[in-house]
């Protein structure tokens, strides 16, 4: 069924932002808003305290901005925070945004690792989203022992659950609200599906049970070179965390999806492996990314005129994808992007 949204165009996929790596907080605040009056689905804020500003004060700010769309994490920890502060200020945005926040979570990047330390493994991630469900709905919980329970909040968020490789899916599978899948190639896209699937099957569910986001870069532009430089680091950082968490290992599953990718793409995901650099995680112009291939890129970004983008997204729909959610991260004039994906993309699909 097509999606009536807030100009005259009708959509037939579901589309959010992310956005939080450059923008000052009042500024992100503005480009939430302007998604909700463009009809985008949720706004998410990236969460890595020494590249940009608090997710959460970005998020506070948007809700006082926005009546209808949804704002969360993409994504937080379950490291840099303790569970109950997390809880907490999730509930708190909550009440000031009238229910529209839910919990982005997975199990660690760069916010992790410019802390020195490793992702926390799945089965703590698995026991941080039934501790801040339990808190937030006000319920007696315990963290580690300790008895904890909320003196105010009686509120139900949904977990969204950040993943990359098949154990992750079937994790968010088997326990999220929904769930993001970074590539917007479709093999990619089936592959982490099918994963999900698998997660949701041993649970006692269906991927109906679940929001399915796919998730990358975009920059629409009449010049496609132009536009590729724009999505380049993006597109680094997803390959390195698909080759770290999927393409090198060696299950038959993981062989499965290597085997999919274009030629050469998973040996060019092991070269940039061994040069990715922290401090530049998803920045414009990384040097880890200078010299990525536009097969590589187009694993994870939709790029170039609109043409171009609406023949990818309908690829993506013809693999069953009907939700993506655009990385804004190297976007200079986000609100002119934003908008122009409404007016010439989206308004296109058929």
């Amino acid at each position: 069924m097509a999606i009536r949204i807030g100009f005259p165009v009708e959509m037939l996929m579901k589309l959010g932002i992310g956005i939080g790596r450059t923008l000052p907080a009042h500024q992100a605040a503005d480009v939430a808003a302007l998604a909700d009056e463009l009809g985008y689905e949720h706004c998410t804020f990236i969460e890595s305290q020494n590249l940009c500003r608090d997710s959460t004060v970005m998020m506070a700010l948007a809700a006082e901005q926005t009546t209808r769309i949804k704002l969360g994490h993409a994504v937080t920890n379950p490291y840099i925070r303790h569970p109950a502060v997390l809880a907490n200020t999730m509930a708190t945005i909550d009440e000031l945004s009238s229910g529209r926040i839910f919990l982005g979570i997975g199990a660690g990047g760069s916010a992790v690792a410019m802390v020195g330390r490793s992702a926390r493994p799945l089965g703590e991630l698995r026991d941080v989203v039934s501790f801040f469900r339990a808190f937030v709905a006000g319920e007696q919980t315990t963290w580690h022992d300790a008895p904890m329970r909320s003196g105010w909040s009686r509120r139900d968020i949904p977990v969204v659950l950040g993943t990359h490789g098949a154990r992750s899916c079937r994790l968010a599978g088997s326990i999220a609200d929904g769930v993001f899948l970074p590539g917007l190639d479709p093999r990619i896209a089936a592959w982490k599906r099918a994963r999900v699937a698998e997660g949701a099957e041993q649970a006692g569910r269906t991927l109906d049970d679940l929001e399915l986001w796919s998730r990358g870069a975009v920059f629409v532009h009449d010049d496609v070179d132009y536009a590729r430089e724009f999505v380049r680091s993006y597109a680094a950082t997803s390959a390195f965390f698909l080759w770290r968490s999927a393409v090198s290992r060696p299950e038959p599953v993981n062989r499965l999806l290597a085997s999919a990718l274009p030629e050469g793409v998973a040996e060019e995901m092991a070269k940039l492996a061994e040069r990715y650099q922290w401090e530049q995680h998803e920045a414009k112009g990384a040097a880890h990314a200078r010299d990525l291939s536009s097969d590589l890129i187009d694993c994870f970004a939709i790029y170039g005129p609109p043409g171009r983008c609406v023949e990818r997204l309908g690829a993506l729909a013809e693999a069953g994808v009907d939700a993506v959610s655009f990385t804004l991260y190297g976007v200079p004039d986000k609100a002119h992007m934003i908008t122009r994906i409404i007016h010439d993309v989206a308004g296109q699909l058929r």
